[in-house]
């Protein structure tokens, strides 16, 4: 049977205090007492905490069953008060001492009431296995709340790169759906720049494929992705739209999560150019500043044919900024008369 390794850990912590506690009393004997008597003595300070940890707590929490736990756990504690009280007695008899320090660092005794003070010996083990006891139970509550803590945190992990995943998933779809149809476009026109946009298609499609599955790419990629969507949609729309897109202080060194930039230059096109007759204008900008990326896009639209700021490309950023960058950034959306603008500040 395999052992879980939270047992082997909590084997090791109990393992380090019951031998801390053994080499105390051995270091504190005078040589007039024999060793295995002392770590007998010491050692049956600490089967009720063990039989605990290792039998009683693992039971109570699979079957729930608290009577059970505290009558098992009466039953072990007052036959070890019993069984150790005796030992103790004898010790003392048989060495003629009446000092518990001669036996254990944990020499604390407890007065016995006057019915019961043939017993005296019972009551000056009860503190010291009592302690041990707690001690240890509140060791074990303490490492399984450490454990549930963890075992939380890989849980959001996971959930939160499915849903990464599941994201990351929509974007390609929906990016490609867009430049599809102005591969169309193109085509029926049959321009001869359609060459020209397959080869920057299959670039863009390489990056959502492989890049974009990274954690993070250097901002120069998305800059460039940018720059090649835009000059696929600018074929199509040359002659009644003017766009443009400029970075400044951007470095190699500069690093973001992929596919956060693009989205919004599609909403751009998709709910301002598409959507106006006559001129129309995209002006987006990237800067890098006080180690933070900030991303502007502007664009005109008509209002009559914009149901909805956004849409599926906005929504999708939201939730992975949310995921991505909690509390690391902002994403301002404004829309005024005929112009929608956003703005994107990442703190890197």
């Amino acid at each position: 049977m395999k052992l879980k390794r939270s047992t082997v850990v909590r084997f090791l912590l109990n393992s380090f205090f019951t031998g801390w506690i053994l080499y105390t009393a051995i270091d504190n004997n005078d040589e007039k007492l024999p060793l295995v008597h002392i770590v007998m003595y010491n050692v049956l300070l600490f089967v009720p905490s063990w039989i605990n940890n290792f039998l009683f707590f693992p039971l109570v929490r699979k079957n729930r069953n608290i009577l059970q736990f505290l009558l098992s756990m009466a039953g072990v504690f007052i036959t070890i008060i019993f069984i150790q009280g005796n030992y103790l007695n004898w010790l003392k008899q048989t060495f003629h001492t009446n000092d518990l320090n001669d036996f254990t660092p944990l020499a604390i005794t407890y007065t016995s009431p006057e019915f019961l003070k043939n017993y005296q010996y019972c009551f000056d083990v009860f503190p010291g296995v009592l302690m041990i006891t707690v001690l240890m139970a509140i060791g074990y509550v303490m490492q399984e709340l450490i454990l549930k803590i963890k075992k939380q945190k890989q849980i959001e992990s996971q959930q939160i790169l499915a849903e990464l995943q599941l994201l990351k998933s929509q974007i390609s779809p929906h990016f490609l759906f867009n430049v599809l149809n102005s591969l169309y476009a193109l085509s029926l026109k049959t321009s001869r720049e359609t060459p020209d946009v397959i080869l920057k298609l299959s670039d863009i499609l390489r990056y959502s494929l492989y890049e974009a599955q990274e954690k993070e790419v250097p901002v120069r990629d998305e800059i460039h992705i940018i720059n090649t969507y835009i000059a696929i949609e600018s074929l199509r729309i040359s002659e009644r739209a003017d766009v443009s897109f400029v970075s400044e202080g951007i470095n190699d060194t500069i690093r973001i999560a992929p596919m956060l930039l693009l989205p919004l230059i599609e909403n751009a096109f998709k709910h301002g150019i598409d959507s106006t007759v006559g001129h129309s204008y995209i002006k987006a900008s990237l800067h890098y500043k006080e180690n933070a990326l900030i991303f502007t896009c502007e664009n005109n639209f008509k209002e009559t044919a914009v149901k909805k700021i956004g849409g599926i490309g906005i929504d999708n950023i939201r939730k992975r900024l949310q995921l991505l960058y909690p509390a690391m950034h902002k994403i301002d959306l404004e829309k005024k008369d005929d112009v929608f603008t956003v703005t994107l500040k990442i703190n890197l």
